[in-house]
């Protein structure tokens, strides 16, 4: 019996030894597939890489760093109306978030400056793919791993990804962090009962970094503290315990970057210096809620932006972020109706043909049915509210808060909730699937019976 016993336990640790080998086996081909689609979306365009003037704001600020200015802006760009995008006079120093311009550093370090060709082909094709594979792993634990593929598949179908990745741009390094976040939302969703601190810390970890990416998340705590407290059945010492060392954890990511602001500037600084321009745009009587922002639009009083332009940039910043505030304050219900109008007007709108055709995005049509999949997929999860509520709540707050700050289309602003939507499409299909399932077995049975 004894050597039976020992027999057994050795099989058992064999096995246990196995099953993660063949999970890092099947993590690593998943990663494969993915790349080696990411690279042939690439190869796809015409083009090698898209640049703007946001995006050679970033590669100054990498190339400043790697040549020992720190991560500085040094000048300014334009786009003109020929398209072409120049140099111009430095009026001011934009602080933007450290992550991006880091990881353009790392790629410029190894493949010289201006390599726009390899941060598409390297970093944005491996992060894509990296996103690809999160996309699986989430899936695993809201469906298990006879439906993963739906999400993996879904994530790597989605054609609005490939086109803004061709851009030196945040968008993908943001997606990725977001779809981080999620699935270890997921993780810590599944944990509920004993969440691992390690789970706690990364996710932690996750948020601060998305944020140095880029600031959307910074207002989601109290989302996430309530999400806590309902998912921990109420118990108010445990929820205070978790959201405690995962803000705690956020924090500790973020404190360099703020230290390094004050030092520098001699102001608190989150993430970046501007933005409220753009925040007074969305939020003053003129607003336009139903076109998509443009400079010439009449969706600001030009006599107060006449007045403020005269002033120090830092001063212009804390006047519009002032004017917008006292706004929402004095018009909350106002406020509340053009939000909502700017979601349904602009972010959930698909993107149009004119859109599609002028931009030369391909299969930009699938993006309409992605988002009703998405969609019907938020209808159904109410029904299996508390497994996948994390998903729910992320895609509310994200629309809200984009629509809340400015006036933007959905076809780029729309992109970070795409992860979480695709989620919720999927648990459509995984619906339909185990339909399709029981009733073929109901068909086999009833055909035996006769």
């Amino acid at each position: 019996m004894d050597k039976q016993y020992k027999k057994a336990l050795e099989f058992e640790s064999r096995a246990s030894n196995i099953e993660p080998r063949t999970g890092l086996w099947i993590t690593g081909l998943l990663f494969l597939i993915a790349l080696g689609i990411e690279l042939l979306y690439i190869k796809s365009y015409s083009v090698h890489y898209l640049i703007s003037p946001d995006g050679l704001h970033y590669s100054n600020i990498a190339e400043n760093f790697l040549q020992g200015r720190g991560l500085v802006n040094t000048a300014n760009f334009v786009q003109g109306a020929d398209g072409v995008v120049r140099e111009v006079a430095q009026t001011r120093e934009y602080v933007v978030g450290p992550i991006y311009p880091l990881l353009l550093a790392l790629i410029y370090g190894i493949f010289g400056f201006k390599s726009y060709g390899m941060v598409i082909a390297v970093l944005h094709a491996t992060l894509g793919a990296a996103s690809a594979v999160l996309a699986y792993k989430t899936g695993e634990i809201l469906f298990g791993k006879k439906y993963a593929w739906i999400p993996y598949g879904l994530t790597l179908g989605y054609p609005l990804y490939a086109f803004w990745g061709m851009y030196v741009l945040t968008e993908t390094t943001y997606i990725f962090t977001i779809t981080l976040f999620l699935y270890l939302s997921a993780c810590y969703s599944k944990q509920i009962e004993k969440p691992k601190l390690q789970t706690l810390l990364i996710l932690g970890a996750a948020i601060g970094i998305s944020n140095l990416v880029r600031p959307l998340l910074l207002l989601y705590f109290p989302v996430l503290g309530i999400w806590i407290l309902w998912m921990k059945r109420w118990h108010l010492k445990t929820a205070i315990r978790d959201f405690s060392i995962i803000v705690l954890m956020t924090i500790l990511v973020m404190s360099p970057w703020w230290i390094r602001n004050a030092f520098k500037y001699h102001q608190f600084i989150a993430v970046s210096n501007y933005g409220s321009y753009e925040f007074y745009l969305g939020n003053n009587p003129l607003t336009v809620t139903n076109s998509y922002f443009y400079f010439t639009q009449p969706s600001y009083d030009p006599d107060v932006k006449a007045r403020i332009e005269k002033l120090p940039i830092p001063e212009q910043e804390k006047d519009y972020k002032q004017l917008a505030e006292t706004y929402i304050l004095r018009h909350p219900v106002l406020f509340l109706q053009r939000t909502l109008d700017k979601e349904i007007n602009l972010f959930w709108q698909p993107v149009t043909p004119a859109d599609g055709q002028a931009y030369k995005m391909k299969g930009y049509s699938l993006d309409k049915g992605y988002l009703l999949l998405g969609l019907a997929g938020v209808l159904l999860s109410f029904f299996r509210l508390k497994k996948y509520s994390f998903l729910l709540l992320f895609t509310v707050y994200y629309s809200f808060v984009v629509s809340m700050i400015t006036v933007v289309s959905g076809a780029r602003y729309r992109l970070p909730v795409m992860p979480a939507l695709i989620l919720l499409g999927s648990l459509v299909l995984v619906i339909a699937l185990e339909g399709i399932e029981k009733l073929s077995k109901a068909n086999l049975r009833t055909g035996r019976r006769v």
